[in-house]
């Protein structure tokens, strides 16, 4: 079986597709976010990243919620530190 490239190119650097934070799963991706595992977090290119990213979160039964509402992000990698902060503020709270 052949290995899984985890990481893309994307705003002039390598990012990984792939983040654990604090337990949580964590995926940059240029696709729909339909496709990813229920409790996991996207972080989305919105027009192929030329119209920014936004950060998603998929439910138990696999409805996505935008969790940036109408503000989104320049780049891939201020999304996914927005990310991060929220899983923390999450498991700060309980």
């Amino acid at each position: 079986m052949a290995a899984h490239n985890t990481d893309s190119f994307l705003s002039g650097a390598f990012l990984k597709r792939y983040h654990g934070h604090l337990g949580k799963d964590i995926f940059v991706t240029s696709g729909s976010a339909k496709e990813l595992a229920p409790g996991s977090f996207g972080v989305c290119a919105i027009g192929g990243g030329a119209e920014g990213w936004s950060v998603v979160h998929i439910g138990p039964e696999g409805d996505v919620a935008d969790l940036g509402g109408e503000y989104y992000f320049s780049t891939p990698e201020e999304a996914l530190a927005f990310v991060k902060e929220l899983i923390e503020l999450m498991l700060a709270e309980g």
